[in-house]
């Protein structure tokens, strides 16, 4: 299996997450707000902010992991209005973006920068 790009890793985290107690449609996102990506050969790691349409915000982690038959993880939190960023267990090689080709590709307008 190869390393998904930003994009097909979000939907198939999106996807997932209809397994999840809290699952999450495209339709229901108001905007990726930040990401971070960690690719490797082996296993590759991604982390999404998203607003939802309703004032509420989520923290999706999808990990694909090629060296035990391409298993899948996906965390999925709740963030409190006043949090940027969720608390990760291991921060190691994370740096966040501004998502502005996701929400291009997923049809959202981020809001502008001043």
């Amino acid at each position: 299996m190869t390393e998904p790009n930003d994009l097909s890793a979000f939907l198939r985290a999106l996807d997932l997450t209809r397994e999840s107690e809290v699952p999450v449609d495209a339709d229901d996102i108001a905007v990726v707000e930040t990401a971070w990506t960690i690719p490797d050969t082996v296993v590759s790691s991604h982390g999404w902010v998203i607003a939802l349409k309703g004032g509420r915000r989520l923290y999706l982690e999808y990990t694909l992991d090629d060296i035990t038959s391409a298993a899948e993880e996906l965390a999925l939190i709740d963030l409190r209005p006043d949090q940027v960023y969720p608390t990760l267990d291991d921060d190691t090689g994370v740096f966040w973006y501004r998502p502005d080709d996701l929400n291009r590709q997923l049809g959202l307008m981020p809001p502008t920068l001043n």
